[in-house]
């Protein structure tokens, strides 16, 4: 139990599975209840962050990419700080939506799985610094691992856990640290600072994608600026996993940093209803707006009963299209074909209603009233989609299957003395991970080796992959 507690309060901070067998469950025991407190470890070394300082301001296309570990803590204002004071554009992933204001002239929105075109476009054009925070880099939120955040010049990846630094890329400036002390950091840093000239990018750009010519239908782009349009700025986003969450990403604007909640870990649906209850009670006096589609509605459909007992007023959004959309594609994208069943179509209304929400039905552009917004208690609201306009997005299976995730360094250093970063160059690597708590004095640490490929090809594609990262 102890271990557990240090393990879920140290480092990648998140929950622990605690397995026991059930003699040990019944079983008297006499230790003591387990306390303590929690160490949140020193300030970054001022050599590490002078560094990194020259990097950015040096560069003439940075990049700062956001990951979910910028978000809370104060991390949003100090990425803020240091965007607006190194003059660096800001990405950031798909999960970390929002931790950066998407209006900000610095903003080029997310870049990952349903991101967006100005994003990519920036990443493309040649950037030489990245500066890579509160993000492991996996796919989703690297684009199907693109090659140029490997960067010209440098790639600075700070990350709280050490496994996850170099485990994807070869970073050349590797941080172990939490977002806040690292931003914090920079955004403290004395003297003047005068960013190398460089053209900025023009904000965020979005896919343009027809509206629907079918007359009981409404297209996923269209649904999602008709619901912002009539919301607070404010509103609070819950989105479930679907086709649903690539146009929320794509087209919601968010600029508050605790506005956007998903849950991309093993692509669970469902939980978006449950999650707009929760931040309902935390937020009482903002709107909460869950996003989900047919199938995540059908699984957990019930919490609206909890909702409407309790007299929570969420707003529930049901993009139905009457399929599994994003299996579906999937399916097709793997295999050349749709699936051999079919999902039939769910009374959304009927189901809702009969939960005690109040309900509403838009099949088109144009239908959705805000009165409805103005109804005591939970809402529910079905948008008929149009499953035939499609987002384009990057064929992720197709880019995992051909591209090695682990690039090598093209150069390895003399060592260096522990904690001493050499400007310009690469650290020397480490033979072995470090451990995943947080170090007393987080500083900048050796980059990861690349992994060698394995001597003997395996079978399919994606376990060559698998066992090069492990």
């Amino acid at each position: 139990l102890r271990r557990a507690i240090a393990t879920a309060l140290s480092g990648r901070k998140g929950p622990v599975v605690l397995t026991l067998p059930i003699d040990i469950m019944t079983a008297q025991v006499t230790e003591p209840r387990v306390g303590g407190s929690v160490t949140m470890g020193g300030m970054v070394a001022g050599e590490t962050l002078d560094e990194i300082a020259e990097l950015l301001l040096g560069a003439d296309r940075p990049l700062i990419l956001a990951g979910s570990g910028v978000r809370g803590h104060g991390a949003p204002e100090r990425l803020l700080a240091v965007a607006e004071r190194f003059s660096c554009p800001v990405a950031t992933t798909p999960k970390a939506k929002g931790v950066f204001p998407e209006d900000h002239p610095l903003s080029v929105g997310v870049l990952g799985l349903g991101g967006h075109r100005s994003a990519r476009r920036y990443l493309d054009s040649g950037v030489d610094v990245v500066l890579a925070v509160g993000t492991s880099l996996g796919d989703m939120a690297t684009d199907g691992f693109a090659p140029a955040l490997q960067a010209s010049r440098a790639l600075i990846h700070v990350d709280i856990d050490a496994r996850q630094v170099g485990k994807s890329y070869s970073p050349t400036h590797a941080v172990v640290a939490s977002a806040v002390e690292l931003l914090g950091g920079l955004a403290a840093r004395r003297g003047e600072f005068v960013p190398a000239p460089r053209v900025l990018p023009e904000g965020v750009t979005r896919h343009a994608l027809p509206s629907s010519t079918k007359p009981d239908r409404i297209a996923s782009h269209d649904a999602i600026n008709e619901l912002q349009a009539l919301l607070p700025k404010d509103t609070i986003y819950t989105v479930d996993s679907g086709e649903h969450f690539l146009y929320a990403t794509q087209y919601l604007e968010v600029t508050e940093p605790d506005a956007f909640v998903v849950m991309t870990g093993l692509g669970s649906m469902g939980q978006s209803i449950g999650a707009a209850i929760g931040a309902q009670l935390a937020h009482p006096g903002r709107t909460v707006a869950a996003i989900c589609g047919d199938g995540c509605f059908a699984m957990n459909a019930f919490e609206i009963a909890t909702a409407v007992q309790e007299q929570i007023p969420i707003r529930v959004f049901v993009f139905n299209d009457e399929r599994l959309g994003m299996v579906e594609n999937g399916h097709e994208t793997v295999y050349g074909r749709r699936p051999v069943y079919s999902t039939g179509p769910l009374d959304i209304c009927s189901i809702a209603r009969g939960l005690g929400a109040t309900v509403a039905r838009v099949d088109g552009v144009g239908q959705l009233d805000r009165a409805i917004f103005n109804a005591p208690g939970p809402v529910v609201i079905e948008m008929r989609i149009d499953a035939d306009i499609k987002i384009p997005k990057v064929d992720r299976v197709a880019v995992m299957s051909t591209k090695p995730i682990v690039q090598a360094p093209k150069q390895v250093p003399p060592p260096l003395a522990p904690g001493v970063a050499a400007g310009g160059t690469i650290p020397p690597p480490l033979s072995n991970p470090a451990p995943a708590t947080r170090p007393s004095s987080p500083a900048l640490v050796p980059a990861l080796p690349a992994l060698p490929a394995p001597v003997e090809p395996a079978p399919a594609p994606v376990r060559r992959r698998l066992r090069a990262v492990n």
